[in-house]
């Protein structure tokens, strides 16, 4: 377990408000988690099967039905950061 305390400022910031707010995450700390994984996935450093594994993992101990998880998903693709 890695433990790192990190300021955010700017858009930054805005991002994972924006993140937490249209409910794509649970909380700043799960969407920075996310985003590692997305970049982990975008730099071939993880395979699909390990990220599909990790998010059932983590999707079950979340009370959220896949249908939930399917809107917050599409809200965030047409969310614009201003």
């Amino acid at each position: 377990v890695t433990t790192l305390t990190i300021r955010f400022k700017g858009v930054q910031e805005h991002i994972l408000d924006q993140l937490v707010k249209i409910g794509v995450a649970e909380s700043k700390s799960e969407a920075i988690r996310m985003a590692l994984l997305n970049f982990g996935h975008e730099m071939n450093l993880l395979s699909d099967t390990v990220i599909v594994d990790y998010l059932r993992k983590e999707l079950s101990k979340q009370p959220r039905s896949p249908d939930e998880i399917l809107a917050a998903l599409e809200r965030a693709k047409h969310e614009t950061i201003r």
